[in-house]
């Protein structure tokens, strides 16, 4: 199955793209999108932990099973002061 990564933020730097296609098997889940993202991207792989994933307007569980042509935004974390 073929998804989207949509990198907002500091993500966009750490993958060097705005946005990632990415080949994954059938039945793979967030998680399973987050490993082949550190496995690509050493940058991303070191903060891979820190990040969550959001489908249409809700953060979504890692764990959940993504669908061929799902689209899926890393969402960085933020601190504010």
């Amino acid at each position: 199955m073929r998804v989207t990564i949509e990198c907002y933020g500091a993500s966009a730097r750490w993958c060097g793209s705005d946005a990632i296609t990415l080949d994954l098997a059938d039945g793979a889940t967030g998680n399973d999108a987050l490993d082949a993202l550190a496995a690509r991207y050493p940058d991303f792989a070191s903060r891979r932990d820190t990040v969550a994933i959001a489908a249409g307007d809700a953060i979504a569980s890692p764990t959940a099973p993504l669908a061929d042509g799902d689209v899926i935004a890393l969402i960085p974390p933020v601190s504010a002061g």
